[in-house]
């Protein structure tokens, strides 16, 4: 954060990125900044240990697509279990499934589920209108819980569900290869509900592969089976919380932070002494992030920077994932809470006074427990930036 020499206020700030390419730092300065990064794959704990190496047997459903065909000759390779299992219930674990049995016909596929079935999607006429640009100032309009129970309430168009078409196609499917041979041992598809991993371990030799001991969902500590597979994709889905760290550097500006500083000059001085107007322009010290677990484009202009990555808003299908998707996942599923308020506008609301009225930070994509599920889709991308250019440039500006 850039302050101002005259007013003390904050009126511009220093975006700083790392090439993923070249490890090159570079910074931009700008009054106006949208961060658009997307959402980051949810690994498991338990499975983060074996996404890295030379050996990797597990993937997350974002990278599928461009992995796939590179891991084949090493899934096929003699000894290597001829078992591919996928973790997860919703659109993208199905769609994976089904390619990997139509990609590999003389191997196993299993999809482990933790719910108690497949579920289909909602996406009738009305229910739909969720998603509606007008549906999401009602929605920031409620207070926190009821927003958390509309949520909740509406999941089933966007969360661990299947499109209906889909999930008629694999049960008609599993319904054939049943009737060919009631031998359930036998089936080279299965779909197992009720089912949750609790360890892994790499098998031994040379050919690869782990081995998964599964239980049965809400019975983890009861009787476990093993399960050995060449390949582990897992569709776990997303965290949206990389802005908490690309905004650190600007923590100091929120609300909360300033009544906290206060108090703690308050308590160490007992006399409080007002502090002079700085006399020349200060840069607050600039926290540097971490290298960039994604890939991110910069765009400045004089006006404004955006930062964006090439991360799907919501789980994509094995056919749209990119190149770029090939990234190194650390993100546990426990991640940090948003802590970055943010107005009905986008507009990240710091402390009043704290920032310049021109100047400010947006966020997309990452506002969904206050502006509703369509803050992840698509639906609702061209009439938001519409919102945010207007915000910046004043009522109107969005609708040029």
């Amino acid at each position: 954060a850039v302050h101002n020499a005259s007013t003390g206020k904050v009126d511009r700030f220093t975006v700083h990125w790392i090439d993923t390419a070249t490890g090159t730092p570079g910074s931009a300065t700008a009054r106006n900044v949208v961060v658009a990064t997307g959402g980051s794959p949810a690994v498991p704990p338990l499975f983060a240990p074996f996404t890295t190496g030379e050996d990797v047997r597990f993937i997350h459903s974002s990278q599928y697509a461009t992995s796939i065909p590179r891991l084949s000759p090493t899934l096929l390779a003699a000894g290597s279990p001829q078992h591919f299992v996928v973790v997860g219930g919703g659109q993208s674990a199905a769609e994976i499934y089904v390619d990997l049995a139509s990609r590999f016909p003389a191997a196993k596929i299993t999809l482990l589920v933790k719910d108690t079935s497949l579920r289909p999607s909602d996406d009738s006429p009305f229910v739909n209108e969720i998603f509606d640009p007008d549906r999401v100032s009602p929605t920031y309009e409620l207070n926190a819980a009821e927003r958390a129970a509309k949520r909740e309430k509406d999941k089933g168009t966007n969360y661990g569900v299947v499109r209906l078409e889909l999930l008629e196609r694999i049960y008609s499917d599993l319904y054939a290869q049943e009737v060919d041979d009631p031998c359930e041992s036998n089936w080279r598809c299965r779909v197992r509900d009720s089912r949750t991993v609790v360890a892994v371990q790499r098998l031994e030799g040379g050919a690869g592969g782990v081995r998964l001991e599964v239980a049965r969902t809400g019975a983890e500590n009861g009787e476990r089976e093993a399960v050995e597979a060449g390949l582990v994709v897992f569709a776990t889905g997303y965290v949206r919380d990389a802005h908490v760290r690309i905004l650190e550097g600007t923590r100091a500006l929120l609300e909360s932070e300033v009544a906290k500083a206060a108090e703690n000059t308050a308590a160490a001085a007992p006399e409080a002494v007002e502090a002079p107007a700085p006399s020349a322009e200060v840069v607050a010290p600039a926290v540097v992030p971490e290298a960039p677990k994604e890939t991110v484009t910069e765009t400045t202009t004089t006006t404004t920077t955006t930062t964006t990555t090439s991360s799907s808003a919501s789980e994509p299908s094995p056919e749209s994932a990119s190149a770029d998707e090939q990234v190194k996942i650390t993100v546990e599923v426990n991640s940090a809470p948003a802590v970055f308020p943010v107005g009905r506008d986008y507009k990240v609301q710091y402390a009043p006074g704290a920032v310049e009225e021109g100047a400010g930070i947006w966020l997309q994509g990452c506002n969904e427990k206050t502006h509703g599920l369509s803050d992840t889709l698509l639906s609702i991308l061209a009439h938001r930036g519409g919102e945010v250019v207007g915000s910046i440039f004043g009522p109107g500006a969005g609708s040029k």
